[in-house]
């Protein structure tokens, strides 16, 4: 297929074009289980067989239409400092991909030999060469909102999408929407991203392929194949297939296993638990499944921008249903108490060595989970029930996003450069972060790359979590209090003016 290009060929091509190529006549297969030091070889795909026809590389497919322009070497200064978050809403539980942090997708200093690494140097120097530009990242502590207002030079900022969020009514960013040479329909951008956050016509803030990390924190479920096959239980992969992947044939696996492995009368750390859960209100289980079944806290309106979107029946359902198995502490194991008992980290050192049936985490747990002995498999959240047609994978809200500032001295430069940034990105630097890194590196079957091209494709972004609405947190008590109708609709009148506000800022910051 096109669009999932053959991979190790446009990494040469890249390195052709860049002048950077060194052999790769030595170098293992990524598919034969080769470090994150080296890289594919030409030959090279996730299942290693010949790439095929070399017309197939990113050279050869159809470019944007952009038009071809000389920039006079001028920098393209992009902003990858660290965002402090002002009202510190993206919460003390986020956590990011350590190896591939987000500033590493948009710009490294070196080649490495790892693939990822390589793939954005030679990305950018392609860039640089076609448009005679120089990529610049500009690194500070300085929020990015204060170089904005100060009149800092910046073609590009990116940040976490809620710190983008809480400052739109300081006028910091500009539309999206109608900015030059922006195709916010390709496949590069993301439509379920545009759809979640969109207000009128007005989007101050995206994730593009430019970017990976929204994707390497999208959550997923890990599952232990080894318990699964001593319990003789039924495969994920086959209720998936066979479209029952729903929340009560997880509910039912995840009561099934949980066992006193060492005998003493009380489940502890060292036992067998039917899944390990996040609890917290940002990272919770809960907020994963409420997704995953289809509900969503706001909706376009043409009139208001976006109204509430309750669903109380099928919310409440999810808490009856959910509650009392997460809430067992002889069933489920939560990450607080794990990480409070044993320290940070043990939450997915305990799923590694065995500990539960199933896993609450991310697609960038993968890098932790490929030292795991036993063999694992990952699914997507389960469905409401068998008539729910798609699946629904939230991204963490505190991911990065992109955001043209308003200090920015030359649109169509911005614009230009951040189209062609992304699509190029889409096909190049994805393949060998997607297909390379995560699909044949770090996956051990071919059925959990079938998996991870759901979840990719499933992807949802909500405005009421990008923004302070405390729509969340009123959720969150929902949950724990067991009761949707006294803490969520009780307090509608509230919610619905805490949304207005941000309906508010985001017109008058776009007028």
């Amino acid at each position: 297929m096109k669009k999932r290009i053959i991979l190790a060929a446009c990494f040469l091509a890249l390195a052709l074009a860049s002048g950077s190529c060194g052999s790769e006549t030595d170098k293992p297969s990524p598919a034969s289980g080769s470090s994150d030091e080296g890289t594919a070889t030409v030959s090279g795909t996730e299942s290693g067989e010949e790439t095929g026809d070399p017309e197939e590389t990113w050279y050869s497919l159809p470019e944007p239409d952009l038009p071809e322009m000389d920039f006079g070497g001028a920098p393209f200064i992009i902003y990858l400092g660290e965002s402090e978050d002002i009202n510190d809403i993206a919460g003390n539980y986020f956590h990011s991909s350590q190896l591939f942090p987000p500033q590493s997708f948009i710009w490294v200093e070196k080649l490495n030999g790892e693939v990822v690494n390589d793939a954005v140097f030679n990305r950018n120097l392609v860039i640089e060469n076609k448009f005679n530009i120089k990529i610049t990242p500009l690194l500070t502590d300085m929020n990015a909102y204060e170089l904005v207002q100060a009149g800092e030079t910046m073609d590009l900022v990116q940040a976490k999408g809620p710190y983008l969020a809480e400052t739109v009514s300081t006028g910091a960013w500009l539309n999206l929407i109608g900015f030059p040479y922006l195709n916010l329909t390709a496949e590069y951008w993301n439509a379920r991203a545009l759809e979640g956050t969109i207000v009128d016509d007005i989007a101050f803030f995206l994730p593009s392929d430019f970017c990976l990390e929204p994707l390497a924190n999208t959550g997923i479920l890990y599952f232990n194949k080894r318990i699964l096959q001593e319990n003789d239980l039924e495969n994920p992969y086959d209720l998936v297939h066979s479209d029952t992947w729903t929340i009560d044939r997880f509910l039912s696996l995840v009561r099934s296993v949980p066992k006193d492995l060492n005998g003493d009368g009380q489940m502890d750390f060292s036992d067998l638990y039917g899944a390990l859960v996040r609890y917290q209100w940002r990272t919770g289980m809960f907020f994963q499944l409420y997704f995953g079944i289809g509900l969503t806290d706001t909706r376009v309106d043409k009139d208001q921008g976006r109204v509430l979107n309750f669903d109380p029946t099928r919310c409440q359902d999810l808490i009856d249903t959910v509650w009392e198995v997460f809430q067992d502490k002889k069933i489920c194991m939560n990450s607080s108490a794990v990480e409070e008992e044993l320290g940070e980290g043990a939450y997915e050192i305990m799923f590694l060595e065995g500990g539960a049936l199933f896993c609450q985490d991310y697609v960038f747990s993968l890098d932790t989970f490929r030292e795991m002995e036993d063999d694992f498999g990952i699914v997507p959240f389960p469905k409401y029930d068998t008539e729910q047609e798609e699946y629904y994978q939230r991204v963490h809200p505190a991911s990065t996003m992109f955001a043209f500032p308003a200090s920015v001295q030359d649109e169509e430069k911005a614009g230009l450069i951040t189209e062609y940034c992304s699509w190029i990105s889409h096909n190049t630097v994805l393949p060998a972060y997607y297909e390379i890194t995560v699909k044949a590196k770090r996956v051990r079957d071919l059925e959990a790359v079938e998996m991870l091209d759901i979840i990719r494709k499933s992807q949802v972004y909500e405005f009421a979590e990008m923004f302070y609405t405390h729509i969340p947190h009123y959720m969150w008590d929902a949950f724990t209090d067991r009761s949707f109708a006294r803490r969520v609709q009780t307090n509608t009148k509230f919610l619905s003016k805490r949304l207005a506000k941000y309906i508010k800022d985001i017109r008058n910051a776009a007028d």
